[in-house]
């Protein structure tokens, strides 16, 4: 049910916020980091811990709000779980009336029957948050009343309530303990796993280790009779090249039969040579540095042609190959080459001897 109109989100009570003053001693929050707030649930109002300790430390005292004649005592402070405290009154008196009207659907003969007992309950909670002075202590009587004629059957109610909270948390500790065994089973398998492979590690590395020392030991004693072996026809070759010596009457000189002569390599004269002595000199033609002609001049002495790197030799050597390239070459008559080459690749190759061809000399 919603709130009426005429009341304030607060229904006249302060909320609780980190900018707090304790209206009793005027401390504020930002002065005191750790000063915490207290409520009464006679009244709800909300003081200082250091204020509640002065006032009701030695007993019972009077609130100390103006126009508050409610008697508190130390043991009624506690803490506010909601800021705002109309809340937090709302949830407290919701909490005392389901405490007395408990009843379960199951307690009903019909449906209808258990709505309009929730429906009663739901106007009597709204009398006691938001009703006028007069519905509230008429519901307040309401509510002493039915818990006097019906007190057995509360009790009842609450026995069996308590008896389905055990229960309940009683399956929630079993599922929880389930749980936990499963856990503990699955870490216990890996742990078993983890130890199985390091043991078949450990086995595939011991086997290793002993063929590797087997195979060691019968390998020590082959390279041992090998070098023995050679030892001994080292020997036999020292013996027998003395012997020849001595035979030749040239003792002092040591000699090994069967070796070859080793011919020295002849000393390479002058830088290395990557071509192997081939000269790549075009045969049909030669160009000089004097080479004069009117139509080369610009190709020499004009600034739109000469950079950095330019050289006028290599533009007249190109340019000369370039001429040279296509003579002597007969494209229909390379058709037919038949060596396996296409007429493209012979017609290439046979310019390429017919620029390097019979020397020519230029003027």
């Amino acid at each position: 049910m919603s709130r009426p109109p005429g009341f304030s989100s607060g229904g006249g009570l302060p909320s609780l916020s980190s900018d707090d003053m304790c209206p009793v001693c005027k401390t504020i929050r930002y002065l005191n980091k750790d000063m915490e707030f207290l409520i009464n649930p006679e009244c709800y109002h909300s003081m200082c811990v250091n204020c509640v300790n002065r006032l009701f430390n030695d007993g019972p005292n009077q609130c100390p709000y103006a126009g508050c004649h409610k008697t508190l005592r130390r043991k009624g402070f506690r803490s506010a779980f909601f800021s705002d405290l109309s809340v937090e009154r709302e949830v407290d008196i919701r909490r005392r009336v389901a405490a007395v009207f408990n009843q379960q659907e199951d307690d009903f003969e019909t449906l209808r029957d258990y709505n309009d007992y929730l429906q009663m309950v739901e106007d009597l909670t709204f009398d006691l948050v938001w009703g006028s002075e007069a519905k509230r202590r008429e519901a307040e009587a309401t509510l002493m009343r039915w818990e006097a004629e019906h007190r057995a059957e509360i009790e009842r109610n609450r026995k069996a309530g308590r008896e389905a909270d055990e229960l309940h948390r009683r399956r929630l500790q079993a599922e929880r303990e389930a749980a936990r065994q499963r856990r503990l089973d699955a870490l216990r398998e890996a742990e078993e796993e983890r130890r199985d492979r390091a043991r078949s590690r450990e086995a595939e590395l011991d086997a290793l280790a002993q063929a590797g020392t087997q195979q060691a030991t019968d390998g020590t004693a082959q390279q041992r009779v090998q070098l023995k072996k050679r030892g001994q026809a080292a020997n036999r070759a020292v013996d027998a090249a003395v012997a020849a010596a001595a035979t030749a009457g040239d003792v002092g000189k040591l000699s090994i039969r069967g070796l070859k002569e080793k011919k020295k390599a002849p000393v390479a004269e002058g830088p290395y040579d990557p071509f192997g002595g081939m000269e790549f000199v075009p045969s049909r033609y030669r160009v000089r540095e004097e080479l004069n002609h009117p139509s080369l001049d610009k190709y020499r002495i004009d600034q739109q042609h000469i950079t950095g790197g330019y050289s006028f030799l290599d533009y007249i050597s190109r340019a000369m190959f370039e001429a040279f390239a296509g003579l002597a070459v007969f494209i229909e008559d390379e058709k037919e080459a038949g060596i396996g080459l296409s007429a493209g690749e012979v017609a290439g190759m046979s310019a390429g001897m017919a620029a390097v061809g019979d020397k020519m000399e230029l003027d």
